[in-house]
């Protein structure tokens, strides 16, 4: 946790705040504005977490009791997506929507973001902030931004070259799928010239095979991005010369990180692994204090080789995606976060058969190159590193489904997902053998 005096003199200011806008934090937070004396005080406050923020917004709607900015003041309202729940309503001012502006323009640029970028915004405008909120961020980039959205791939096909497009913003699934279209057109990806492939929201980037792949169909280079709607829209981006994303949150924000099963404060030092917990600065509409984001993130604290300083991280998983294998909890981003030093593998999709599972955890991965040897080696290094058995099946390139917008990574079978033709056919042949 940081322990600068400006921070500590930031935190003051924004308890006070919390405690003199809203009942909600006002109730949680007592007389603990008056005494704190270091930032590591801020543990004596419980933390917050979404389900309560879900609570309050059902008692007091649209924004909840922790609104802390007249409802007048707002110029802008998002929700969260509401993929593990009812989704959250978030409002800003205009001071909080340029402040998010400002981090995400700096997280873009560290990503490789140029003032000379003709940048395509591939995202949903929808009502979640990675539509307009990120737009906005990628202009205080210096880029000049083209707001495509989804659902119009063949449309920027033809656009990259009328408008001089050289970088594309989307999903990590975004660039593949837009990869297949293009040369079912007859376009070979790479003949377009496109500078940089920037990617947010979905697992994947940190997956060697599948960069190779969007990086060798691109000829360029894929920057991974980092962001949450209910904290800073994009606020985190990869350098490319070493491990995990630069963290831009600056004055905006303060970060914890705690043990995802029991709670208790983890120190933030270098390779350290934990669940995010978030406290916002100098947010005036819809503030967190201590929320347990439920990502699950390795950090690094050691220089990094492009001069850039601060915090680094990689989101390793999602605390309330975990799959249960018989006694042992399995966090299925994991999963990627081992196949990612091999080389020979690629996408793969994890199939919860159960609740709980029956050991062993079905794994399709795209791995045409990978021998017997090579799989019963990940097998065995899957089983060391998660505590469970893992069965992998290894299928063609193009085997599992990318999407336009988010993939999904986790078929859960009990709760009615539906696997894709060829994913069923690729089970078979296991099914039968059993």
């Amino acid at each position: 946790m940081t322990t600068a005096g400006p921070a500590l003199e930031r935190l003051r200011r924004q308890l006070a705040y919390l405690a003199e806008r809203s009942a909600f934090y006002r109730r949680r937070l007592g007389d603990l504005p008056t005494r704190i004396r270091s930032i590591a005080d801020l543990r004596a406050i419980d933390y917050t977490t979404k389900g309560e923020l879900r609570l309050s917004q059902e008692h007091e709607p649209p924004f909840g009791e922790y609104l802390c900015a007249p409802r007048e003041a707002l110029v802008r309202l998002h929700v969260t997506s509401g993929t593990t729940g009812a989704p959250v309503a978030i409002g800003l001012t205009r001071a909080d929507h340029e402040r998010n502006s400002a981090i995400g323009g700096a997280a873009f640029r560290i990503a490789g973001v140029q003032s000379t970028d003709v940048i395509a915004h591939c995202l949903n405008y929808a009502l979640y902030a990675g539509g307009i909120a990120d737009h906005m961020a990628l202009e205080a980039s210096g880029a000049t931004v083209v707001p495509v959205g989804v659902g119009q791939s063949e449309r920027l096909l033809e656009l990259i070259p009328q408008l001089g497009i050289t970088a594309v913003f989307g999903t990590l699934s975004y660039p593949s799928h837009l990869a297949r279209r293009a040369r079912e057109l007859g376009i070979e990806p790479r003949a377009l010239g496109l500078r940089l492939l920037v990617t947010a929201g979905e697992p994947g980037a940190g997956l060697a095979a599948v960069r190779c792949e969007i990086e060798d169909a691109w000829a360029t280079r894929v920057a991974d991005t980092f962001g949450m709607s209910d904290m800073w829209s994009t606020m985190a981006g990869e350098c490319g010369q070493s491990e995990g994303l630069h963290l831009t949150t600056g004055h905006g924000a303060l970060l914890e990180l705690c043990d995802p099963d029991t709670g208790d404060p983890l120190e933030l030092e270098d390779g350290a692994t934990g669940e995010l917990v978030w406290t916002h600065l100098a947010r005036e509409a819809s503030p967190l204090l201590r929320y347990r984001s439920a990502d699950l993130a390795r950090v690094w604290t050691r220089p990094c080789p492009c001069g850039q300083p601060g915090l680094r991280l990689r989101i390793e998983g999602r605390r309330d995606d975990m799959i249960r294998v018989r006694g042992v909890n399995v966090h299925p981003q994991a999963v990627g976060s081992v196949l990612a030093a091999r080389a020979a593998f690629g996408r793969y999709a994890v199939i919860a058969a159960g609740d709980p599972v029956q050991p062993p955890l079905r794994v399709l991965v795209e791995a045409p190159g990978a021998s017997d040897p090579d799989r019963a080696e990940a097998e065995q290094d899957l089983r060391r590193r998660l505590g469970a058995a893992v069965e992998l099946t290894a299928v063609p390139r193009g085997t599992l489904p990318v999407a336009e917008h988010k993939t999904r990574l986790v078929y859960r079978l009990v709760s009615g997902d539906e696997l894709p033709p060829a994913l069923a056919e690729a089970l078979k042949p296991k099914e039968r053998a059993e």
